[in-house]
């Protein structure tokens, strides 16, 4: 966060001002969170945000912008917070803000700057990835749709599919263990089992989140299935921003996508740990 005054961020500020009017609409549950005082202060002042994260591209824009707002105006931040399950009530509280409803995962990821693991009972612990043998030409990238999602109805739309049993069924006993596998293996560098997972997770977004796919962006997905050379997964609600990918061989990945034009980015070890 910092205070700029000029021009070129008043988009910037005026989304914070937005923001600021939301929590005054709900000043009760947020006046225990943060000191509301100070951030309205700072507002006027012509604060802004600064981030490389691309907005609505469902790589936690705002789960990071949460995550400052907590670490500046936070009533308990800097005081060594080890309880991750209070921490990610209060930071699904301010994220609510900008989807209707939010899991706090994002922000709090954000917030402590660590991978975290949620067990089947709910229990957050952090987690330290071993990932040596996923970037070797195993690799994990990223694929540009340059279109922007809107999380708010795409999150609406899913809720209100799973009042279906059907669909509801589907997710509870195919979409969510297979989900659990997929970061099991990942967690524990079992590369072997992690792509058995991984095509199995694509192919049932393909099936069932057909809709929260970017249009012209389907053919490339079921193109990876088909191929059984790369595996396409959604990023946040999907509808468009970042599509994250999975392949076995990079460098014939990267010949493909270059060849159709599709933008990439690889990602490292690094900016996973």
């Amino acid at each position: 966060m910092s205070l700029n005054k000029s021009e070129a961020e008043i988009k910037s500020n005026s989304e914070l001002k937005k923001y600021f009017k939301y929590l005054l609409s709900n000043s009760s549950a947020f006046e225990s969170v943060l000191n509301l005082s100070d951030f309205e202060k700072d507002i006027n002042s012509g604060l802004i945000f600064n981030s490389s994260i691309p907005i609505s591209y469902g790589v936690g824009s705002s789960g990071a912008l949460c995550a400052a707002i907590y670490k500046h105006y936070g009533k308990n931040s800097g005081s060594n917070e080890t309880d991750l399950t209070e921490l990610k009530r209060k930071l699904s509280l301010l994220e609510s803000g900008f989807h209707g409803k939010s899991s706090g995962l994002d922000p709090l990821i954000s917030y402590v700057n660590n991978p975290i693991l949620v067990s089947g009972d709910d229990k957050l612990s952090l987690v330290n990835l071993q990932l040596d043998n996923f970037f070797e030409n195993v690799a994990v990238f990223l694929i540009d749709t340059q279109q922007k999602g809107d999380t708010a109805p795409l999150v609406n739309d899913f809720l209100l599919k799973c009042e279906s049993i059907d669909f509801r069924n589907r997710i509870v006993e195919e979409l969510i263990p297979v989900t659990q596998q997929c970061i099991h293996c990942f967690c524990n560098n079992d590369i072997d089992n992690f792509f058995e997972s991984i095509q199995i997770l694509s192919s049932f977004q393909y099936q069932n989140f057909t809709n929260k796919i970017p249009n012209g962006y389907r053919v490339l997905w079921k193109t990876g299935l088909d191929s059984n050379k790369f595996w396409l997964k959604l990023c946040g609600s999907g509808g468009g921003g970042y599509l994250l990918g999975f392949t076995r061989n990079m460098e014939e990945t990267e010949k493909f996508l270059s060849k159709m034009k599709f933008s990439y980015l690889q990602i490292s070890p690094t900016s996973m740990r």
